[in-house]
């Protein structure tokens, strides 16, 4: 079934958490495109778009209390997931509304942060322009929005199977999840009998091999509306001016600098031009981006100088991603590879291995005397980019030496999560209000987190493979599932000590748990 608007709403879509959504990415990347970010210390307003089934509305509620988070949602039941979730993790801060673009309730106010994933690229035009719409009359002065949308020219060569999944799903009988099975039956029946079009587009034929091992429901949503588009950025960037808003930025971070999305061949081109909309427009002819997080803001505020960075931008830690990272750093990031190395990044590292700070704090210690403050920002803001460090909304402590031994999970949030998605086959995501964003780990990490935080240590192999008899859980070894008990046994005992040892520091460190009080 669809909406007026060609929308599917018979078929939920699939939970998912995007880091990317937190006010923390969206306020570090327009930072680092000089534009002074919405504050965060206190009552900052955000709203979702396009919610679904609420994760990432949720887990961003429970990280940052300080403010308020309203979703938008089309589908009754995506909105009767999220009001179950609010309910249950105590969200005073957050509220699930049914309704359309055109309907939003009129003292629904303005709001610091936007954002919609997973809409844009998936509606009619009509309600890309009740988005604008949204945009021009409900974000903030200064405020940001974050849009994220299918691409070209990355999109060119894989439009095809996407016209002929849903031709084929129309002619077929049964509900969604039926039509979407057989569509991609028929698609994998024409690829191996070689149609031509698989021929010749060899990324396309092995691309239908990704699509087997996705959701069916994510399948559905992403090929079956009535309404969808791929969309030039120069296509984006216009219509959001069209409502007066500016592109301060994009997401990941790395796709805000050039030389890390173009290979050598291709990077003095940009160079020669300081037009940002024509150097973007470049970048995804050279990288064949197929997916963009764009940020826009309204009415933006240019950082001029170093000092106006330190002063204007308050709730920005940097720490290292990980205590063992060595240099040099190799990384890939999907056109070009880079190395990180030098005495700067070595500095850098053992700081903040130790450490979250603030850029202010980063520039004031003793060993970086020498070292221009320009350049100390630079090399901050590229190890972001490369995977050396991560932002968080505020400073997390160092790793403590002793965890204590009876730990709990303070946040109502976090236990529903965890009692309601441990082995549920996906990704599971906890709120974080030292970073302002979501910690993920593995559904089978959260079986384990969730037994230690009900019982402890004792027995804790015991109880986890209790846990995964009685939800029929598999584990593998190389590729195959494991039959023989001892062999099941020792993996499960192996990975409850590694937990143990590397992860619940982690989460100490973090907040996540915390030292039970006697009773």
């Amino acid at each position: 079934m669809t909406t007026a608007t060609g929308y599917i709403t018979d078929l939920d879509y699939i939970p998912g958490f995007y880091p990317h959504m937190s006010p923390t990415a969206i306020r570090y990347a327009a930072s680092l495109n000089r534009v002074i970010p919405p504050a965060t210390t206190d009552n900052f307003r955000y709203l979702e778009l396009g919610c679904g089934l609420g994760n990432s509305l949720t887990t961003l509620a429970a990280a940052n209390p300080q403010g308020e988070f309203v979703g938008i949602d089309i589908n009754p039941s995506h909105i009767e997931t999220v009001d179950k979730i609010i309910s249950a993790g105590g969200l005073n801060n957050a509220k699930a509304i049914h309704s359309d673009f055109v309907s939003l309730p009129k003292d629904i106010g303005t709001f610091e942060f936007i954002s919609l994933h997973g809409v844009f690229s998936w509606v009619s035009p009509e309600v890309r322009e009740q988005i604008l719409r949204i945009a021009k009359n409900h974000l903030a002065p200064g405020g940001l929005l974050l849009v994220s949308y299918n691409a070209m020219p990355g999109w060119a060569h894989l439009q095809p199977i996407r016209g002929i999944l849903r031709q084929y799903a129309q002619l077929r009988q049964g509900d969604t999840t039926q039509r979407i099975r057989d569509a991609l039956n028929y698609l994998v029946f024409i690829r191996d009998k070689k149609a031509k079009y698989f021929e010749d587009n060899p990324q396309a034929a092995a691309y239908v091999d990704s699509l087997l091992k996705q959701d069916l429901r994510y399948l559905a949503h992403e090929y079956l509306n009535e309404h969808w588009t791929s969309f030039y950025f120069s296509e984006v960037a216009a219509m959001f001016h069209s409502v007066e808003m500016a592109f301060v930025g994009s997401l990941p971070i790395h796709t805000n600098f050039w030389d890390l999305c173009v290979r050598p061949e291709f990077q003095d081109l940009f160079r020669t031009t300081n037009n940002r909309l024509v150097t973007e427009s470049h970048k995804d002819f050279c990288a064949n981006t197929a997916f963009r997080w764009d940020i826009y803001s309204k009415q933006p505020q240019v950082i001029e100088n170093v000092e106006d960075r330190l002063r204007l931008i308050d709730n920005l830690y940097f720490r290292a991603v990980r205590n063992d990272i060595k240099l040099p750093h190799k990384i890939n990031l999907g056109v070009v590879s880079s190395t990180v190395q030098g005495p700067l990044y070595e500095i850098l590292l053992a700081t903040l291995s130790q450490d979250t700070l603030p850029l202010a704090e980063i520039l004031s210690h003793a060993q970086l005397n020498d070292n221009v403050p320009a350049d100390i920002i630079r090399a901050v803001d590229a190890g972001v980019a490369m995977g050396l460090f991560e932002v968080a909304a505020g400073p997390v402590p160092p790793s403590p030496e002793n965890i204590p031994e009876h730990l709990f999970i303070p946040l109502p949030f976090n236990q529903f999560i965890l009692r309601n998605e441990q082995l549920s086959g996906r990704p599971v995501s906890l709120a974080c209000a030292a970073t302002g964003t979501g910690y993920s780990l593995s559904d089978f990490d959260a079986a384990i987190l969730y037994e230690l935080s009900e019982a402890g240590k004792n027995n804790l192999a015991d109880r986890v493979l209790a846990q995964l008899s009685k939800n029929e859980r598999s584990i593998q070894k190389d590729g195959k599932p494991i039959t023989d008990d001892k062999i099941r046994r020792e993996v499960v005992e192996q990975a409850c000590a590694r937990f143990l040892s590397q992860a619940v520091p982690q989460l100490y460190r973090l907040g996540i748990l915390e030292s039970k009080p006697s009773s």
